[in-house]
């Protein structure tokens, strides 16, 4: 990611992943209406929804352990680079990465609701919005997960811009 100030940097960061996130709760809106308005009928006669529901849960449960097992492998090599703007890029790419996970998950969670009809995936879905919201990279994480000191610290935390 090219950035040339930290507030620019945060600012691409934030746009990007409001975008990834986007992307299922849009999805999600347009089955749920297409079916309450009949316009596409469930294939719920395939599968049992019981075992759709409970498929759909396991499969999300399984990304999002994959996105925070990655994430935090990861950022143990990340904190080992010298150049403070090449570990704030990596880390930008890890979250990226992590948000397009949880995007995944959410996205299953559409796609059993659609098989299933089942109203307590739409509860998982509504409620699983907080979770990005839980693991934002505002400046005092990116701190904390990084590990900066000092100067480092202070330059992103309060934004200064020399790289």
């Amino acid at each position: 990611m090219n950035y040339h100030s930290l507030g620019q940097y945060f600012y691409k960061l934030y746009a990007i992943l409001f975008i990834v996130m986007l992307v299922p709760i849009l999805f999600f809106i347009l089955l749920y209406q297409a079916l309450r308005v009949k316009m596409v009928t469930t294939p719920g006669h395939l599968f049992p929804a019981d075992y759709t529901s409970l498929v759909a849960g396991i499969a999300v449960c399984v990304v999002w352990g994959v996105a925070f097992m990655v994430f935090y492998n990861r950022l143990k090599a990340i904190r080992k680079v010298v150049s403070l703007g090449e570990r704030l890029s990596r880390y930008a790419n890890l979250t990226i990465v992590r948000s397009v996970l949880f995007s995944l998950g959410l996205l299953m969670l559409t796609v059993g609701y659609f098989f299933s009809e089942n109203p307590w995936l739409t509860i998982a879905f509504m409620t699983s919005l907080f979770i990005p919201a839980f693991f934002w990279p505002v400046p005092a994480r990116v701190c904390r997960h990084l590990k900066l000191k000092a100067d480092e610290r202070m330059m992103v935390y309060y934004k200064m811009d020399d790289l």
